[in-house]
């Protein structure tokens, strides 16, 4: 009789490396430091309560397209990856990420506006035979954002709002899972889970403004609870479909910013964002047919919460060009206990430029590059070693190009 080693189905890890900011051009060209972006809607997603600066309608879309790249190394090879080279890469495998936005002023002390943004997001490969592919084959997970906003003035220094956050997740993931009979290793059962969820939160904003030149925000997102029914199969060694049931808390999260203009042409953001991935601990499913005899999968998480924090400065060069900068660095709470292949990235530093082009006085285009450093991490086997004894993570490197076209409509 066949026993499946390890048994643990394709387990999403909603974290910072799931994390998305690339939320517009303009903003991922500052760092994603955004929170006081002018003539933009684009703020709904950085600071709703900016928009009480629109003077008329906006309307802002465009995407970045995203490739991460990573290598590991192998130690002490087990005899489920026997005669396996121990340096591997993962495969290319980019994704794209779509925005758009629109905002107006509804009355004397009231706008309005809608946005659709990414905020959740992952995607990486590996090949099929790789020794990490017990953790994960590969990862795709789509997490994005419908959120209607109402903003409006309480008096001349201070500004609100508020919204919804309908927010829709889309999770694909592949994996393998070592099969044991009494005669040893039989062969590998490919797992294959795919499910979808919708929900909805909120978000709030209030902005202060010190002088015409300075102003301070603060930015909360609620915790988003999803319970996802995925269809998943395995096929192999053992053949099966059923449905797998989970539930999982996307966190809360609290930005606070401080943003100066230090004259007509140059201006500047330091952001910080605290995110609670405490409420990931676990991701525990249950199957509605048992696969060898087991009906759950419990998977223990114990993240952490994180700090994000960062600069960006935006610099008008003339009438139609301006340039801007951003760094950011990005604290991971993956515990080193449970670090897997799915979430292949330490603290991570990041350093963005791009550049504004308006050919007229109501559009504008904006184009941006970033590269993000990820800081190297070890996994330690989660099978006793029977795959590796341990792996090292290192030279991450994801690279995001941005476009964006943003018009003033009236």
């Amino acid at each position: 009789m066949l026993t499946l080693l390890a048994l643990s189905i394709p387990a999403a890890a909603f974290a910072e490396g799931f994390g998305v900011y690339e939320w517009s051009a303009a903003g991922t060209a500052m760092g994603d430091n955004y929170m006081f972006g002018e003539n933009d809607p684009a703020v709904l997603a950085y600071n709703p309560a900016q928009i009480t600066k629109l003077n008329g309608s906006y309307l802002s879309l465009g995407t970045s397209w995203m490739n991460a790249a990573t290598s590991v190394t192998f130690k002490n090879m087990g005899f489920l990856n026997a005669g396996r080279s121990d340096e591997w890469d993962n495969s290319y495998s980019p994704a794209i990420i779509p925005y758009m936005y629109y905002a107006q002023k509804a009355g004397k002390n009231s706008w309005w506006g809608v946005a659709f943004f990414a905020r959740y997001g992952n995607q990486i490969e590996y090949d099929d035979l790789w020794p990490g592919r017990y953790d994960t084959v590969f990862t795709g997970l789509k997490g994005v954002t419908l959120q209607p906003t109402y903003a409006f003035k309480i008096n001349d220094k201070l500004s609100a709002a508020v919204g919804l956050d309908i927010n829709y997740v889309q999770l694909r993931m592949k994996k393998d899972i070592p099969a044991i009979s009494q005669r040893g290793y039989a062969g590998d059962v490919r797992s294959d889970l795919d499910g979808d969820s919708t929900n909805i939160g909120w978000v709030a904003s209030l902005m202060y403004d010190f002088t015409p030149k300075t102003s301070a925000a603060v930015v909360y997102r609620a915790r988003v609870k999803h319970t996802m029914d995925a269809d998943i199969s395995f096929r192999g060694i053992a053949n099966l479909d059923t449905m797998a049931h989970g539930t999982v808390t996307l966190p809360d999260s609290l930005s606070l910013g401080l943003g100066h203009k230090f004259n007509d042409r140059t201006r500047m953001e330091i952001n910080a964002t605290w995110t609670n991935w405490s409420t990931y601990n676990a991701l525990n499913l249950t199957f509605d047919k048992p696969i060898l005899g087991q009906t759950k999968s419990d998977n223990t998480k114990d993240w952490s919460a994180a700090w994000r924090i960062g600069i960006g400065i935006e610099h008008k060069l003339s009438q139609k060009w301006s340039i801007l900068g951003g760094y950011v660095y990005d604290e991971s709470p993956v515990p080193d206990e449970w670090m897997d292949f799915t979430v292949p990235t330490g603290d991570r530093h990041r350093g963005s430029i791009g550049f504004k082009y308006r050919p007229n006085e109501t559009s504008e285009l904006a184009f941006a590059y970033t590269a993000i450093w990820a800081g190297n991490r070890d996994v330690r086997s989660h099978i006793g070693g029977a795959d590796y004894a341990s792996a090292y993570i290192h030279d991450g490197l994801t690279q995001v190009l941005s476009i964006g076209y943003t018009v003033k409509l009236k």
